[in-house]
């Protein structure tokens, strides 16, 4: 009794996994969902390989409304590799490439690509590639060639630029820089670090703001005016009112 059990019970439990069992096919290092076939390595319609099973290369096919063609390599190819239609398992046929560019074989520059006579893509005229040493297309830089730039250009004061593998400018060994609040090269100041300075140590006596520093990394000296005005070293700002006059 026992056994009888455990035998239904283990048809049970094949009879769902084969339920649910994947209807796709694998192809190439593709999956063809149901409904399309695998062939020469690319998913097709079954329709267009099923009219060609059991024919000789080179027989009359019919896909039904798809229209009439040849048996080509196991396949009803309705149309022919140079109509400039894509058909069948073909890449691209004469200048349609299929939406294809030179961006889908890795090139940073979407020219180049064309389709060979046997309409497959042939990158051979994709030469903006990162890695080939020449920064070209939205390439920062490529190898050695950094385009003219270094770290200055990047907002730093020194260190030494290089590329990334993925022809990106490398700011790690670049140093010093406005807005890192610390007073590097010909900066008097930066954000909140006023190195010890205030208005009055710089000679500016106004009283109505506290000294600032501006995004260039230099005091912003409109910070201690008075009604306006800079008060030279010596005078107060004095306010009487609405009235503020440096005396």
């Amino acid at each position: 009794m026992r056994w009888s059990l455990l035998i239904v019970a283990l048809t049970t439990c094949l009879a769902v996994l084969a339920c649910v069992k994947s209807a796709a096919t694998q192809c190439g290092d593709d999956l063809c969902p149901a409904g399309l076939a695998c062939a020469n390595d690319h998913c097709v319609d079954n329709a267009l390989v099923s009219s060609c099973a059991g024919r000789a290369e080179g027989s009359a096919c019919s896909v039904g409304a798809g229209g009439s063609g040849m048996c080509q390599d196991h396949l009803c190819i309705v149309g022919r590799c140079g109509d400039g239609m894509i058909n069948g398992v073909e890449d691209c046929d004469g200048a349609n490439l299929g939406g294809k560019s030179c961006i889908d074989f890795g090139a940073s520059a979407p020219m180049g690509l064309t389709c060979g006579s046997d309409c497959t893509l042939d990158p051979a005229g994709c030469t903006e590639f990162c890695g080939n040493g020449i920064a070209d297309g939205n390439e920062q830089c490529d190898g050695t060639d950094l385009a003219s730039k270094s770290c200055v250009d990047y907002g730093f004061y020194g260190g030494t630029l290089s590329c990334t593998s993925t022809c990106m400018a490398n700011l790690g060994q670049c140093s010093g820089r406005c807005g890192n609040a610390m007073i590097e090269g010909l900066e008097v100041c930066d954000g909140s670090n006023l190195n010890g300075k205030t208005c009055a140590s710089l000679g500016y006596m106004g009283t109505v703001l506290p000294l600032t520093c501006t995004a260039e990394c230099a005091y912003d000296p409109s910070s201690c005016t008075c009604g306006g005005v800079l008060c030279a070293t010596g005078k107060t700002c004095v306010v009487s009112g609405t009235i503020s006059a440096c005396q």
